[in-house]
């Protein structure tokens, strides 16, 4: 028989877990959480170290205002698949962008081409369709959207996603802490920037696998 001091813990215990059952299925994902960690959110393909590689992101809608923005994305995802050591020889992204800066009026460069230009065995292909700092006026929910593909540049072929005429998408949601809208034009700078870098890296992250609350990409 149990003691009156052993007794009240476990009635206590036994109280919480019951509030939690009654609370409804969904708690049941944070306790599997904190039993079992957080898990991983892995790779969605693998890049060959033995390759180089050339990052290009792609904006042919202007959504983002200065090519400031584009260069940030770039440089963060090769810096950070440098530092994972996913890759070994990438080629710098500001590159590309320059050789895409001199096409002709009206006559854009292939992906090909660009991968070619710059020497790279492979372009890291990526069309920017979104990069908002929120949809409506006074709202701040900092998102972006990438569509990337493998391109082989000596003979323009996919590599990945293998199916023709596909790309794969990939949904950025920068967390924010309420409040914290920006409102002057240093601010919005600043935000920009920071949602560029946090694309940037859910980029890199697309090519390795991630602890699930380091992850940059929208699961």
């Amino acid at each position: 028989m149990l003691s009156t001091r052993r007794a009240v813990p476990f009635l206590v215990s036994a109280i919480a877990l019951a509030a939690l059952l009654i609370a409804g299925c969904n708690i049941v994902a944070p306790i599997a959480y904190a039993v079992h960690g957080p898990g991983k959110v892995k790779k969605v393909t693998t890049l060959d170290p033995e390759r180089s590689y050339v990052i290009f992101v792609d904006d042919p809608s202007n959504k983002v205002a200065s090519r400031r923005l584009r260069s940030a994305i770039v440089s963060t995802a090769q810096d950070k698949l440098l530092a994972q050591g996913v890759v070994t020889n990438i080629i710098d992204g500001r590159s590309a962008f320059a050789a895409a800066a001199g096409e002709r009026y009206g006559e854009r460069m292939s992906v090909q081409e660009i991968g070619q230009s710059v020497h790279a065995d492979v372009v890291i292909y990526a069309l920017l369709t979104n990069f908002s700092l929120g949809e409506e006026i006074g709202t701040f929910r900092p998102t972006a959207t990438l569509h990337v593909k493998l391109i082989e540049s000596e003979t323009g072929n996919r590599i990945w996603p293998p199916e023709e005429g596909t790309m794969y998408p990939l949904h950025v949601n920068m967390p924010q802490r309420p409040g914290l809208a920006p409102s002057t034009t240093a601010e919005i700078y600043k935000a920009q920037q920071e949602l560029a870098e946090y694309t940037g890296t859910a980029l890199a992250q697309m090519f390795y696998d991630v602890q699930v609350n380091f992850s940059h990409r929208r699961r």
